[in-house]
């Protein structure tokens, strides 16, 4: 009876792992719904503050030029109205309906994305009063519009896009990296639970078999004890290449979640560095747009001058020379033909900067890697610092030592890859609030190629040094980093028939050094 009591705990035990398994899937599922919904809700409050601020400026134009305005105050009214909403559901936590839709929002708990949503909610409450007042105003008579009340709302708009803009983005990206930690823990947790199940059913076969071989006569049960030992064996065999073919899978898939880590860093970046040349390029056509109406205007008040003058009527004459020369007066005033011209060489800069941006981006993600290639680390490192720029910015400056012509046989997009998880790692290195430096320099010295990455971070400890480049070791908080950079750049330096070694002192920074072959003698594996 005690023989069965022990199986029936075993079995216990091993069904409640296995629940709890569902049970975490099953977690893990709705949590994910909910996180779907804070993702959608925050890309819609971006959403609404660019239609709102972009109808607002519509509407100032039209009242300017005397076209109709209520369509665009209609959009600005729905904007506006919904941006407040989404921001008051995150702020106090509620329900927002979108699309005809109910949402139901809570506070954050997490205190980066609750700063973020305190800092939006700073930025609105002082205006958002006037805003929604203006928003009641009727647009079927303009001149029930409040001028100055309109014009403050439009500087503030314009004054405060950016960070609006900045906000929502950084509060998007922190639900996705908030999602990404709670999905590690889990899948830590799920790992633990498997294992546990192998070992509690590696413990109920252990004791069935020692209570059968009790149970035998002593000849027979040594017989049926090397058979069973033969199965056993097997048994254990097929158990532990079907646990290396799961261990193996999680090691793919936490590879897989490293690079599109990368990516949605690269991403990431992007899109803030791409945003703003083109945030500002779209306001300028817009000014420009508003501009060339005005001017048109007054083209077309000259027009009916000089066809009155030269037909001789002078009924009119009085009036529209007036008109004319108000329409002038107002060009004049605004120096509008200065102003266009300077829109435009802004907007021809930041076509300049997204050229930049494309062309980095292309040279970081080439797709030759069949082969080695011959390619210029410098040119590896720029394109990596350009898209690491938004991790970088904020913390650090960038001093370069560039070798002239630092040439090698390659898979660049590998490199771009070692160098992006080199630069991104010194610059979470340095600590917030602090202005640190990251150095960067190439040479050539005989048939080898140096690459030096310094930074002043916090270093790294003597007991972790020897550690650094193990799969799955990490500094970093649990959630944070599954411990795969290093690891893969070194794999990546070695395939290259190189070396990379580390250098730390703690309180003063680190220096990973590159070590490559200029011509590769032989092909990776």
């Amino acid at each position: 009876m005690q023989r069965y009591g022990e199986l029936i705990i075993y079995a216990i035990i091993f069904f409640a792992l296995v629940a709890s398994v569902f049970a975490l899937n099953i977690y893990l599922a709705r949590q994910s719904e909910k996180e779907a919904n804070d993702v959608f809700c925050a890309t819609r409050l971006q959403q609404a503050w660019r239609k709102a601020q972009k109808n607002l400026a519509e509407v100032q134009n039209n009242l300017m030029t005397g076209s109709a305005t209520k369509d665009n105050f209609l959009a600005f009214r729905a904007g506006i109205q919904t941006f407040d909403s989404i921001v008051t559901a995150f702020y106090f936590g509620g329900v927002v309906t979108l699309d005809g839709m109910d949402f139901a929002l809570t506070k954050p708990e997490d205190p980066r994305s609750k700063r973020i949503i305190n800092d939006l909610q700073e930025m609105w409450s002082p205006i958002k009063t006037e805003m929604l007042n203006l928003a009641r105003s009727n647009p079927d008579d303009p001149s029930s519009i409040n001028q100055d009340l309109l014009f403050r709302m439009v500087e503030y708009a314009i004054t405060r896009d950016d960070a609006i803009l900045d906000a929502s983005q950084a509060f998007i990206v922190k639900l996705g990296e908030l999602s990404q930690e709670r999905i590690a823990r889990l899948q830590f947790f799920q790992v633990a639970a498997l294992i546990g199940i192998v070992v509690v059913f590696l413990a109920m076969a252990i004791r069935v078999t020692i209570s059968l071989r009790k149970k035998d006569a002593l000849l027979r049960r040594r017989t049926e004890q090397i058979i069973e030992q033969r199965d056993a064996i097997a048994k254990e065999k097929e158990k532990v290449d079907a646990l290396l073919k799961d261990l193996q899978a999680t090691q793919a898939q936490l590879v897989q979640s490293e690079k599109m880590a990368s990516l949605g860093q690269m991403v990431a970046g992007l899109a803030h560095e791409v945003n703003t040349p083109l945030g500002f390029v779209r306001g300028n056509i817009e000014i420009s747009q508003r501009n060339h109406r005005i001017i048109s205007n007054a083209l077309r008040e000259h027009d009916k001058l000089r066809r009155n003058l030269e037909s001789g009527e002078v009924d009119e004459l009085e009036r529209i020379l007036l008109e004319a020369k108000e329409s002038m007066e107002k060009i004049n005033d605004y120096q509008l033909i200065e102003k266009t011209d300077k829109v435009f060489e802004e907007s021809l800069q930041g076509i300049d900067r997204l050229q930049e941006l494309v062309a980095n981006l292309k040279n970081f993600s080439r797709l030759d890697e069949a082969v080695f290639k011959v390619a210029d680390l410098n040119e590896g490192l720029d394109s990596a610092l350009m898209i690491a720029n938004n991790v970088i910015k904020h913390k650090a400056t960038v001093k370069k030592n560039y070798a002239p012509n630092c040439l090698v046989e390659c898979y660049p997009a590998q490199l771009n890859q070692v160098f992006l998880n080199l630069l991104t790692n010194a610059a979470q290195a340095i600590e917030d609030g602090k202005r640190g430096e990251i150095c960067l320099s190439t040479a050539i010295n005989g048939e080898w190629a140096t690459v030096k990455i310094s930074d002043n971070g916090k270093g790294i400890p003597k007991e972790h040094l020897n550690k650094i480049f193990e799969p799955f070791f990490t500094t970093k908080p649990v959630g944070q980093g599954t411990g795969l950079g290093l690891s893969i750049a070194y794999k990546i330096i070695e395939r290259h028939n190189g070396a990379i070694d580390v250098e730390s002192e703690v309180g003063k920074g680190s220096t990973f050094t590159i070590k490559l072959p200029v011509k590769q003698k032989k092909k990776a594996n």
